[in-house]
């Protein structure tokens, strides 16, 4: 483990398109000369037969001659991110040992912009190894970092990318550190076991719930907020309301014997959570409801589906409160 100061090379990332900033690599470097040594690495992930293989290349040139290649493999429970800082690491490193004097200059050239910021920053949690390995040597050599734009025809990339696929089709045992799981493949796999949990949970606890909370289909999300809970307060309760049966409806008021409270709609027609689509009152308004189906609902089915179009995106729920005046007018406690 090396505690080292962040490297900040130079010429890391080009402000140019990515084919006008490929030519511009290989304008730069068809100008090399014998002094200057580039390292072009490319990482894979692939998955065959049920098999995951995560694997490197890198190509190391003098000058415009190819002088070696490599190519490895991590342990399958890696990312493509960590091949990428892996073989750079694993490029440099036999191109230090071609030239260990330092009398020439070593450049890394890179497709990933993740990578290159790992390398010229803070080295991140995953494979941080490479990363603190990468920087170590940058404070002993003369070495540069350029991002080289993958898959615009660059030589070195070529190479790398042909040599990292090589590698997943024959795969060898990985050593070293690239041997251990990457936190990054440790955090997609207990993100995916805990997903699965959760919704094993979940469809077993919805068996629990009534038929009509039930046909929503609604999915179980902790992840981001619903989008309902940006309704209005008013709104978002008349919503909820709806989606559960339970509120200021006829059936509801008698269940718990609310003896004071109003069963009919102003129109005369019992409260019901579907009634709103039925009222004569709001049908005079049909022509502007908000993802209105071809005629009005005519039955109980086809007022679930287009209510449960409308709880799916509740600001066109909320748009229908507004037009027909529902809760706050026609159908008020």
């Amino acid at each position: 483990m090396y505690l080292i100061c962040p490297i900040f090379s130079t010429m890391i990332v080009s402000d140019h398109p990515k084919a006008e900033a490929a030519k511009l690599f290989t304008k730069w470097w068809d100008t090399l000369t014998n002094q200057d040594v580039t390292i072009f690495s490319d990482g894979s992930e692939q998955r065959t037969d049920g098999e995951r293989f995560v694997t490197y290349g890198y190509a190391i040139y003098q000058a415009q001659t190819q002088i070696a290649i490599g190519r490895g493999s991590l342990n399958p429970q890696s990312h493509v991110f960590d091949a990428e800082a892996v073989g750079a690491w694993r490029g440099l490193q036999h191109a230090i040992r071609l030239a260990p004097h330092g009398h020439r200059r070593l450049w890394m050239c890179i497709d990933s912009t993740s990578v290159i910021w790992g390398i010229r920053g803070n080295a991140p949690t995953s494979s941080q190894w490479a990363f603190l390995e990468c920087q170590a040597a940058m404070a002993v050599f003369n070495i540069q970092v350029r991002w080289s734009p993958g898959h615009t025809g660059i030589i070195g990339n070529e190479a790398a990318d042909r040599l990292a696929d090589a590698e997943a089709k024959a795969p060898s045992q990985p050593y070293g550190m690239a041997a251990e799981p990457t936190a990054s493949r440790v955090r997609s796999i207990a993100k995916s076991l805990l997903n699965a949990a959760r919704q094993r949970w979940w469809d077993q606890t919805r068996t629990q719930m009534s038929a009509w909370y039930r046909q929503w289909e609604l999915p179980y999300q902790t992840t981001k907020t619903p989008i309902e809970l940006t309704l209005p307060r008013p709104v978002l309760a008349h919503l909820l309301a709806i989606r559960s049966r339970h509120g200021d409806f006829a059936w509801y008021h008698i269940k718990f014997r609310h003896d004071t409270a109003e069963l009919n709609c102003s129109c005369g027609r019992l409260k019901t959570p579907e009634h709103m689509l039925f009222c004569r009152k709001t049908r005079r308004s049909f022509s502007r409801w908000p993802l209105r189906p071809s005629s009005p609902p005519s039955n109980m089915k086809e007022a679930v589906r287009y209510l449960k179009a409308l709880l799916t995106e509740p600001e066109h729920f909320e748009s229908l409160l507004e037009l027909t005046k529902y809760f706050t007018t026609i159908c008020r406690r």
